[in-house]
């Protein structure tokens, strides 16, 4: 049975690869990771980030300070559906925490303004807690939505639950510059991110590999056996600095033609 996660602890290690590297990867990891129950035959996930005039949390991720934050909303779907997941997402040195809180689309506005919505209710006190901290971290910065961000994701996580690894497959990446409170885009205003920052020019598959405490023995023999190396790669700071040079990036893929994919649970 599907169980709704809203709260991680893990390490996450980030990986450009080509085409060729992710069928190798499928190929050598069958027998360890199994399709996620939430993006069985993948998803499209949009996030709207959310930074302070001063680009307080970005410039915390661009100084590698030992402590950082980043506030963000995910959904599922294209468009963007069902309901949408208040994310506050911290790392402290190496280890990656995110805590999230499930409330309905149609919320989103209201909450962005500052406004808890009399009908509002949330499933339980840690989600309430999280919500409560998203809006505190918005109010104190007077942080307000600066990118969309979305791609096309493949899932996977372990066979044997006790492993707790996660791995992820990104394409298609693209951003544009947030209109307002929602997680709806122009489908026509995508700009590629595939293939900016430290990457191998072939190379538009962006994996992570996530997993807590120690990583089973076989993940450190793949990482081995095809020669991954880890990217410092920030989806975020990624839109946000092609961004602030006008968007000067190939354009991305209409996603009105993307076609609806299940709804997702996990980013």
């Amino acid at each position: 049975m599907k169980k709704e996660l809203i709260s991680f602890e893990r390490f996450e290690f980030k990986y450009w690869v080509t085409e060729a590297v992710v069928q190798q990867l499928h190929a050598l990891t069958k027998d360890y990771l199994r399709c996620d129950d939430w993006a069985l035959g993948g998803q499209r996930n949009t996030s709207l980030y959310l930074d302070s005039d001063d680009n307080v949390f970005l410039d915390l991720h661009t100084q590698k300070a030992p402590d950082r934050s980043k506030l963000r909303i995910r959904a599922y779907g294209s468009p963007p559906s069902g309901p949408a997941f208040f994310e506050v997402k911290r790392k402290v040195k190496r280890v990656t925490f995110k805590d999230r809180a499930v409330v309905p689309m149609e919320a989103v506005p209201a909450l962005l303004s500052g406004e808890i919505p009399s009908t509002l209710r949330l499933k339980s006190a840690d989600e309430q807690r999280t919500l409560e901290h998203f809006l505190y971290l918005m109010l104190m910065h007077r942080a307000t939505p600066k990118v969309i961000i979305s791609c096309r994701r493949e899932a996977f996580t372990s066979i044997d639950a006790a492993e707790e690894v996660r791995l992820t497959l990104d394409r298609d990446i693209c951003y544009q510059p947030a209109r307002g409170p929602t997680l709806i885009g122009d489908p026509k205003a995508w700009i590629h991110l595939c293939g900016q920052g430290n990457y191998q020019p072939e190379a538009s598959t962006l994996i992570e590999l996530k997993f807590r405490g120690i990583a089973p023995l076989w993940v450190g023999e793949l990482i081995q056996k095809l020669k991954l190396s880890v990217s410092a790669c920030s989806k975020y700071v990624m839109a946000m600095s092609l961004d602030a040079m006008g968007g000067d990036g190939l354009i991305g893929p209409d996603l009105a033609q993307w076609p609806p994919s299940h709804a997702g649970k996990e980013a």
